[in-house]
């Protein structure tokens, strides 16, 4: 807009009635917060290159649905912060900064819904689509001590359509006591007083070799792994040579060194289930590998995570256990 013309805005601001300031403060509302969403997803971006070919030829191309655009001078195609990422194709992008802080502060489906002015499908797609892209941003090579153990939910078929067993009743709980095929164990490692936090959904009965496969990456040599009794932690030592710091689960802590215990894995384990078995009622196994992303990604900030970092982090950018 040119400047005359925006000064023939402001002049008139004292012919408006109440009514039309009104209307006026919610357009613009809405249109800053339209302009934080463009500008966290333009921000987010990092680096200039092509996300079709990776080339570092590309130049400015306009704007397209309110996202800067760019082409690339090898490949001739066009493409823009969300191409290639788990938002493409997400529309009422102008929302997206609103979503992410409903879902900082955990906010429910239809929590968000409401307060995003979308359906309660669009919000539970969105959910899901900005955490798909935190799953994979683990720690890697973590140093010093590190507590690993497990927790188990209840295997969930919640929202499926056609069940192949009989409904439980509110939830309802395992058949047999203790652990057994109905529980899908989740391994959190944290290393202590460092901030690292992994984690992993796996397949009821998990193997040491499962284990091993998942924290190849996580740990070096020289990492000491404090965890309880369970005998699958032993093909760790064996497998990547980490020493292992064993203790039975029910003095909860080694009686020759009280430092080797996992009382910071067990706190989380036990704020994570509040939060999903409490407020959210339950989630979905074939979720739960994002719920469990979401609780590493608030963790992290430790709540006070902006739309900025948050949306960044949905498109791939790990700021996250770095």
């Amino acid at each position: 807009m040119r400047t005359e013309q925006f000064k023939r805005i402001l002049q008139r601001l004292n012919t408006l009635r109440p009514e039309q300031l009104e209307e006026l403060a919610t357009a613009v509302s809405l249109r800053q917060a339209a302009a934080a969403s463009y500008r966290a997803l333009d921000d987010a971006r990092g680096g200039a290159c092509c996300r079709h070919c990776g080339s570092l030829a590309v130049v400015r191309y306009g704007r397209a649905h309110g996202l800067q655009r760019y082409r690339c001078k090898d490949c001739s195609r066009t493409c823009s912060a969300v191409t290639g990422t788990p938002l493409t194709g997400l529309r009422m992008k102008e929302r997206f900064a609103k979503n992410t802080e409903c879902m900082s502060k955990r906010m429910t489906v239809r929590e968000t819904a409401a307060e995003c002015d979308v359906s309660v499908s669009t919000a539970f797609r969105w959910r899901h689509r900005f955490l798909k892209a935190v799953v994979p941003q683990q720690p890697a090579g973590v140093e010093g001590l590190l507590e690993v153990d497990e927790t188990y939910f209840l295997h969930s078929l919640k929202g499926q359509r056609k069940l192949p067993r009989a409904a439980r009743s509110r939830g309802g709980k395992a058949k047999r006591r203790g652990i057994s095929r109905e529980q899908v164990p989740v391994v959190v490692a944290i290393a202590r007083g460092q901030g690292f936090t992994a984690d992993r959904v796996f397949e009821p009965g998990m193997k040491g070799k499962d284990l091993v496969e998942a924290l190849r990456g996580v740990v070096k040599p020289d990492t000491v792994v404090c965890s309880d009794g369970n005998a699958a932690y032993f093909a760790l030592q064996r497998e990547l040579g980490v020493t292992l710091k064993m203790f039975s689960a029910s003095k909860h802590g080694s009686a020759i060194n009280p430092s080797f215990h996992v009382q910071t894995v067990n706190s989380y384990h036990s704020r994570m289930k509040a939060w999903l078995n409490g407020q959210f009622r339950g989630v979905a196994t074939k979720y739960l590998p994002n719920y469990v992303a979401w609780q590493r990604l608030l963790a992290w900030f430790k709540q006070d995570v902006t739309p900025e970092q948050f949306i960044a982090s949905s498109l791939g950018r790990q700021l996250i256990n770095t």
